[in-house]
């Protein structure tokens, strides 16, 4: 009998540390930031540059493995949304370093005085990166 209580335990304790792992490891991995933009004055050509040069001085934050901004590129797929004036992906180490891009100081500042005026509406998805 205590054989089979030694060995369910030792069962157990080896399903933990494998789920432990595994939500680390998950935790860990790369994870791509995409935000879509509506501009207040959609096709604003000087208002997609402020915005462009703006969202630019984001590029050297902490954790960033690389980081693209761009405009729409118009579409007569039916697939394809090209509604949206300006679009900005954000790769990242983990969770973690997404966390801390999003809270950092510099990030928040350019965003309540830069960005957030030139926007009418914001999208964002977040995936992990394979």
């Amino acid at each position: 009998m205590k054989n089979i209580i030694l060995l369910l335990q030792i069962t157990l304790l080896g399903f933990l540390c494998l789920s432990v792992t595994s939500v680390s490891a998950k935790e860990n991995q790369k994870i791509t930031h995409v935000v879509m933009v509506w501009l207040n004055q959609p096709g604003n050509k000087a208002d997609r540059t402020a915005f462009i040069k703006a969202s630019e001085e984001l590029n050297n934050l902490p954790g960033i493995i690389s980081r693209h901004v761009g405009v729409v590129s118009p579409s007569d797929r039916s697939i394809v949304d090209d509604t949206f004036d300006v679009a900005v992906t954000v790769t990242m180490n983990s969770k973690a370093a997404l966390k801390a891009y999003l809270n950092n100081p510099k990030h928040k500042k350019i965003l309540r005085e830069k960005i957030k005026p030139l926007t009418k509406r914001v999208v964002a998805y977040d995936f992990i990166s394979q």
